[in-house]
């Protein structure tokens, strides 16, 4: 068996978490470690692009889990360290029950949409949760043109627009209003960010479809923002399409359904 971990950057608690768990591991598991967390733990380690494991154990929040998605090649196993953390299995008091599990073979993996996204035609970095389309100034509406396969849908007003998987769905597209796509569902949902307008509404859309924005209106300059962790510049006439992948994401599974998922963390964002 062959596990990497990548952590939050520049978090101790994290490498200590690591430190922990290699401790229980069997003697001929192989460990790597991304170069921030090797960092930390003062040991040799690899580009994030360079990592292919079994299990990739990441340690922080989602969006540590989907910066190693986006780079690293593996099933996800993530361990929340504060917020929601939909993507995360596993919290802070269930780490080494959960780690045991994982010697004995007690879990599955599952598999989750990923999108292609195309900037003018030059494929970007594939996406797990969602591509945003968004206002480069704070209070700047900005114009969209979407479009479903060759038909146009409508030209929007609006700070931004989302396009995410079942499994972005939960998070900023569910922020804005959009809903929850369940996993068995092969669909996109388009969603807007503080719409001009009250008849703008989410729209889900098949898979098989592409969806494509263009950003309208004179000088105004925009950002693509995949999944939370990169940013690309956009400018007037620039043309933003975004299909299903053909690579999925993979993540651990140990416990429920992802209905009970949904239900633990929608309580949890009700309580905090």
């Amino acid at each position: 068996m062959k596990i990497a971990f990548v952590i939050r950057r520049d978090c101790n608690r994290c490498a200590n978490i690591v430190r922990r768990i290699i401790e229980i591991f069997p003697g001929d598991w192989e460990v790597e470690f991304d170069r921030d967390t090797a960092e930390l733990l003062g040991k040799p380690g690899k580009e994030m692009g360079d990592i292919s494991a079994d299990i990739i154990i990441t340690i922080g929040g989602d969006g540590t889990a989907l910066r190693a998605l986006q780079m690293a090649k593996g099933a996800i196993l993530g361990i929340n360290m504060g917020g929601l953390g939909f993507l995360t299995e596993i919290e802070i008091g269930e780490i080494e029950r959960s780690i045991y599990q994982i010697i004995r073979g007690e879990y599955k993996i599952n598999e989750s949409m990923k999108l292609d996204v195309f900037l003018n035609g030059v494929k970007q970095v594939e996406c797990t949760n969602e591509a945003v389309i968004y206002t480069g100034k704070v209070a700047k509406l900005r114009k969209f043109n979407v479009y479903i396969g060759k038909n146009f849908i409508e030209g929007t007003g609006a700070d931004g627009v989302i396009v995410a998987t079942p499994m972005g769905s939960t998070s900023y597209s569910f922020s804005a209003g959009g809903p929850i796509l369940l996993p068995a569902l092969s669909a996109m949902v388009i969603s807007y960010l503080a719409p001009f307008g009250s008849r703008t509404r989410p729209i889900i859309v098949p898979s098989g479809e592409t969806i494509t924005v263009k950003q309208m209106g004179k000088e105004q300059d925009g950002l693509l923002i995949l999944d939370g962790q990169v940013q690309i510049p956009l400018s007037v006439g620039d043309t933003v399409e975004i299909s299903v992948s053909k690579d999925k994401a993979r993540f651990v599974s140990l416990k429920g359904t992802f209905y009970e998922k949904l239900r633990e963390k929608l309580i949890k964002l009700v309580v905090n």
